[in-house]
Parts: C-alpha cells; sequence; structure tokens
C-alpha cells in the first residue's frame, strides 16, 4: 500500500514539474517568435517548423502594405499589415522582415503598437508580443516601414504560426512575401551578358509577347510576378538559344508585373503592364 502511495506519489510530482516545464516554454512562446525564423533565403529558410513541427504551407497575400502601385520612395514611411488567418485557432504569431537575398536588412523598420508588437535581432525582425497573440479565427498586426536608399527591390518576409489554446498539436505554420519595387525602377539587369531579351506590347492588352535569344543553349526558366510578389506564370525551355512565347492575358487583371528571366548565372527581369 505504501509502496503504490509513493508511486502515486511520485508520478503526480512528475506531471506537475512537466506541465511546469511546458508552460514555461509556451509563455515563452507567447513573447515572440526568435529572430531568424522568416522563412527567407538569408534566413536559411528556417521557419515556425523549427520549434512547432509539421510542415509549412505557402499563402500569398498575407502581408501587404500602403506602397501604392507606383512603387515606395527612399526614406518615405509606410504602413505594413500582418494577418494571420486559421479557423478555430485562437493563438496567432508572426514574424516578419524584409530582406535581400543575402539577408541583408533593407529598409527600417518601426514598432507602431507597442502592447502587441517588438522589435528584435536589432531591428531585423518585429514579431508578436503576449498581448498580441490572441485572437478567434485570425489576427492581425500593423507596424511601419521606411523605404531604403539604396534598393530598387525589397521583399518581405513572413513566417505565421497559429493554434488553438496554445495546444502544440493543431499547430499550423504558414510562410508568406511581399515584394515591392522602388518608384520608377523598370529593369534589373545581373550577370545579363548574352542575353538579349524583348517583352512587346507594352502595356499589354490581351496577349504578352516573349522574345528571347542567348548565346547559349542553357536551359532558361522564366517566372512572372505580380506586385504583391506572387507569382502567376512559370515557364521553361530545355533549348534557350532563341525563345519565342506569347501568354494570353485575358484573365489577368490590371496592373505591374515583372518577368524574371533566368539562365544559368544570368538574369534579366523586365517589367510590363497589363491595361485590358
Amino acid at each position: 500500500m505504501k509502496k503504490t502511495i509513493l508511486t502515486f506519489l511520485l508520478g503526480l510530482v512528475a506531471l506537475l514539474v512537466f506541465e511546469s516545464f511546458d508552460l514555461k516554454i509556451l509563455a515563452k512562446q507567447q513573447d515572440g517568435s526568435n529572430p531568424g525564423f522568416t522563412g527567407s533565403p538569408g534566413d536559411s529558410l528556417r521557419n515556425c517548423t523549427a520549434c512547432h513541427g509539421g510542415t509549412a504551407i505557402t499563402r500569398p497575400g498575407w502581408i501587404t502594405s500602403s506602397i501604392p502601385a507606383a512603387g515606395f520612395e527612399p526614406g518615405v514611411r509606410y504602413t505594413i499589415r500582418a494577418v494571420n488567418t486559421s479557423a478555430s485557432h485562437t493563438r496567432f504569431g508572426f514574424s516578419v522582415s524584409p530582406q535581400a537575398l543575402d539577408g541583408k536588412l533593407l529598409g527600417t523598420l518601426v514598432r507602431t503598437d507597442s502592447l502587441r508588437t517588438q522589435l528584435n535581432g536589432n531591428g531585423k525582425y518585429i514579431t508578436y508580443k503576449t498581448q498580441g497573440v490572441f485572437g478567434v479565427d485570425s489576427a492581425v498586426w500593423l507596424f511601419d516601414w521606411i523605404a531604403p536608399e539604396d534598393a530598387n527591390e525589397v521583399v518581405f518576409y513572413g513566417a505565421f504560426n497559429s493554434n488553438h489554446d496554445g495546444h502544440k498539436g493543431s499547430d499550423l505554420t504558414t510562410l508568406s512575401t511581399l515584394k515591392v519595387f522602388k518608384k520608377g525602377f523598370t529593369a534589373i539587369k545581373e550577370n545579363s551578358f548574352g542575353l538579349n531579351l524583348q517583352v512587346f506590347p507594352n502595356p499589354s492588352q490581351e496577349v504578352l509577347n516573349i522574345s528571347l535569344k542567348a548565346a547559349s543553349a542553357e536551359e532558361v526558366n522564366m517566372v512572372i510576378y505580380n506586385l504583391q510578389g506572387q507569382q502567376v506564370w512559370f515557364g521553361s525551355n530545355r533549348n534557350g538559344k532563341d525563345i519565342q512565347e506569347k501568354i494570353a492575358l485575358s484573365n489577368w487583371e490590371n496592373g505591374v508585373y515583372f518577368l524574371q528571366v533566368l539562365q544559368g548565372n544570368n538574369k534579366v527581369v523586365e517589367k510590363f503592364v497589363v491595361s485590358h
């Protein structure tokens, strides 16, 4: 009998210690994500799954901004909105960082909601605070960003996690990005030697023509992004020496788009406008 009671008491103590430890971890996680987990190339693609497990999914539109369609102006301050949406979930978190491909911080993050958000990583990341965790089906965080002087293109990388009442078994991790461009920026030509790209007509109404002539026959990959950084078209050609593409635009929304062409180490990005 004594042995049974002792075993019960030891088990109860172990359970209390475990629950106390688990609550401490949960409380720590409720006070912001650690720096370096936005899913960006500069963060080695690390995201919330490193701590929460599972597999991340990608969804567009979770990061939006007040930046006009014409692009951002250096030194101007804009409002950025991050939203985390998941039905039946009541705990939400996020981490967002505007970066170059090498992980360099582009621009300046400004915390505008001191109760629900905080900066970490020496100002490179903005994330949630304990007071900013709670919601029903979704949570929204607002902050500002001062556009950089030395960048034509900026990508906001965001990782989002949610669950129900803090129970990790229901965790959902989502990645989202927002790509923005400097006002007046029309094209990037990086290591584009030997690539002759034409995109016409511009503006386009019903059909976009892509003409590419290259010095080598190496495989070419082409991607079109909208102004929000979402991929809307992809094309690949194993023989990249002379490529002619026609893209029907009847179902495309009016707006600014960017065609990125990659061949080996060569890259060209061209901007075009769809106007029906």
